[in-house]
């Protein structure tokens, strides 16, 4: 009895990361429904409580990555390398910071309008939370890792996707848009979620760098 009471003081239990990282992908979509929101409210008014809410999951999801870290520091067997569990959680953190900073340029430019292809950018991230959400559920059993992959694939896609719609976006604005004040705001915001999809993209190497060592 002794012996295994040691062993989990010494030993403790890997799984402990896994609802860490899940909870981290929840929050990475929640914030991307709501900034979705955001862009799609015409009235800057009725955006203030959904920022907030944003900004309430950014910092939920530090305090996760905190945890996350402060973990790392007192477990001797982790579930993967520990580098590469640093860099899951620190670009799944990235993802979210991104989201946020769009939100509170939103809140601090209160552009007079966004172009309407800004939601299929917002569509594009949505989309590729999702994927993050479905191969960070998977991370539990790296035995069988054709979700993982299959979700990797799709968030790779969405990124290119992404990037057609920023290039179309970029030429819109400035072939429509004669306020350069407005303009600047629009190109601004854009590139945070441009910003977004690449951070997304960053996340997926991880999990695919993940899968190559552990097999």
């Amino acid at each position: 009895m002794a012996k295994g009471i040691l062993r989990r003081i010494l030993l403790p239990k890997e799984e402990k990361f896994f609802p860490m990282f899940e909870a981290l992908a929840d929050y990475l979509f929640q914030s991307a429904e709501i900034l979705a929101k955001v862009i799609d409210s015409p009235n800057p008014a009725g955006q203030e409580e959904s920022i907030k809410q944003i900004k309430q999951l950014e910092k939920k999801a530090d305090d996760v990555a905190h945890g996350v870290f402060d973990a790392l520091d007192v477990t001797f067997i982790t579930p993967f390398d520990r580098e590469d569990i640093h860099q899951l959680t620190s670009k799944m953190d990235d993802v979210l910071d991104y989201i946020n900073s769009a939100s509170q340029q939103i809140k601090l430019y209160q552009p007079q309008k966004l172009l309407p292809q800004f939601t299929e950018m917002m569509i594009v991230i949505i989309h590729g939370c999702q994927q993050v959400q479905i191969a960070v559920k998977e991370l539990r059993n790296l035995k069988n890792p054709e979700n993982i992959t299959t979700a990797c694939v799709k968030i790779n896609e969405l990124e290119n996707l992404a990037d057609d719609i920023y290039h179309k976006l970029i030429s819109e604005l400035f072939t429509s848009e004669d306020n350069a004040i407005e303009l600047i705001k629009n190109k601004e915001i854009l590139e945070t979620l441009e910003q977004t999809t690449d951070a997304l993209e960053d996340v997926s190497d991880i999990l695919k760098t993940i899968i190559i060592k552990s097999a």
